[in-house]
């Protein structure tokens, strides 16, 4: 469904590299603020019922290189999806990922993973070394569904379920087209995923939305790259992109939504 975001991531990134101080701290300045994604709302004749992202939802981080394969994950979300059972693809909606919640697991010592996910904010300018203003603009990565095509069935309620202790689960696959905004920079993103209704046909009490292929998010496209702890460009660690930090980072979603109240 939405910008599961997936994707959020995201989303994701680190350097286990040090960055240098610098005299001077340079204004941040950025390319596009976090409510530059595109709303949708779903077609007129959709029937949509609304639902709101658990705020525990998580997205896994895989970026392998040469020289180092960081793993990471982020454990909190926002957003909200409208949903049509009688047709999911008039579903739209927006999932946020909360980036400040990023934590680095790359290594068995708890300092360095300690070291490299302050690295991690820094490069992504959503750590604590950066004015609130723009921490808080940073803050997420956000995916917008502004399509959806390729559902394995349109009709939810006509699906037949399975049983899951006492709950029924019907369960649908399909492709979200959207708007992807990382670090003020948006693109055009795909995300194929697994969605699990769970509880009555047409009343779900909880809708599981999980990627079925990590989502492939390349750092240059959002200008996320080595920084100073004051947020500028630290050239002199470039030469890490590609060898000890990968240049696409993985994103996989793990989302859940319940009725919006």
């Amino acid at each position: 469904m939405q910008r599961a975001f997936l994707v959020l991531a995201s989303v994701a990134l680190v350097s286990l590299a040090a960055c240098d101080k610098k005299s001077e701290a340079a204004p941040v300045i950025l390319a596009e603020s976090a409510s530059a994604v595109q709303a949708v709302a779903p077609p007129s004749a959709a029937k949509t019922v609304p639902f709101t992202i658990d705020p525990a939802s998580k997205s896994s981080i895989d970026m392998p290189a040469p020289n180092e394969h960081i793993k990471a994950d982020t454990t909190a979300a926002a957003g909200k999806l409208d949903v049509d059972f009688m047709n999911v693809e008039n579903t739209r909606g927006e999932v946020k990922v909360d980036l400040t919640t990023l934590t680095t697991h790359t290594f068995d010592d708890a300092e360095k993973n300690k070291g490299q996910t302050t690295h991690a904010h820094n490069w992504l300018e959503a750590g604590d070394l950066v004015d609130a203003a723009t921490k808080e603009a940073n803050r997420y990565a956000v995916f917008g569904i502004q399509s959806i095509d390729g559902a394995s069935a349109k009709d939810v309620t006509k699906v037949t379920p399975t049983k899951e202790g006492n709950d029924e689960v019907r369960t649908v696959t399909l492709t979200a087209h959207g708007e992807f905004l990382v670090h003020g920079h948006k693109v055009k993103k795909d995300a194929a995923l697994e969605v699990r209704f769970v509880g009555p046909a047409g009343a779900p009490t909880r809708i599981d939305v999980k990627t079925t292929a990590p989502l492939k998010v390349l750092l240059a496209e959002h200008d996320v790259k080595p920084r100073d702890n004051f947020g500028k460009l630290a050239q002199k660690s470039f030469n890490l992109l590609g060898t000890k930090v990968a240049e696409t980072a993985d994103i996989t979603l793990d989302l859940h939504a319940v009725p919006a109240h």
